[in-house]
């Protein structure tokens, strides 16, 4: 279980989200010793762990939500505003789940850190100024990137002992592989 706690930040760091820390010290990590704040940010399998990922899931899916929005304000590419439109659907219906799970353990969304949330800024700002055919490359390229990140997280709640984030974390996994997997096709027609 100790891949998957390193894995929590892994992708968290990945997704530019930051992680409570709830333990000072350090622990054994094979024949190194890593401070217990790098090493686990909670026990694995717990409520808090499951309250964690949905934390940060809930706030990746409104940065989902905003980047959907944008694309269907913006493009005139029908495959490109279906992949919006179905992934900002699903993003909807999710998060109401998401935070349910998040406040089961005192977590609420976080916004991500400064250097991330400047990027993402930049991102949103070097999209609006695109349009036609230069938008929809970036914006696939960018939303892409992004459904990965919640991919990833989501992977790593597959063994969690919260039946409820489990099963969240796999179905939000087997939606975005399917946006992805779509937009690489849409992609590589536009060129």
């Amino acid at each position: 279980m100790r891949r998957t706690r390193s894995g929590i930040i892994l992708a968290a760091s990945l997704a530019g989200l930051s992680l409570p820390v709830v333990a000072v010290g350090s622990v054994e990590a094979g024949s190194a010793t890593v401070p217990a704040a790098v090493a686990s940010p909670s026990p694995s399998g717990t409520p808090h762990e499951a309250a964690m990922f949905a934390a940060m899931m809930a706030s990746h899916h409104q940065d989902g939500i905003e980047l959907a929005q944008m694309a269907l304000d913006k493009s005139t590419n029908d495959g490109v505003r279906a992949v919006a439109q179905r992934a900002q659907q699903n993003q909807q219906a999710q998060l109401p789940q998401l935070q349910s799970i998040a406040q089961s353990g005192s977590m609420s969304p976080q916004p991500p850190e400064a250097p991330l949330a400047k990027f993402n800024e930049q991102e949103m700002a070097e999209l609006q100024q695109l349009s036609g055919t230069e938008f929809d490359r970036k914006w696939l390229d960018t939303f892409s990137s992004h459904h990965m990140s919640a991919i990833m997280m989501s992977d790593l709640q597959r063994d969690s002992a919260d039946t409820r984030a489990r099963d969240l974390a796999s179905q939000i996994r087997d939606q975005q592989l399917q946006d992805v997997t779509e937009m690489n096709n849409l992609r590589a027609q536009l060129g």
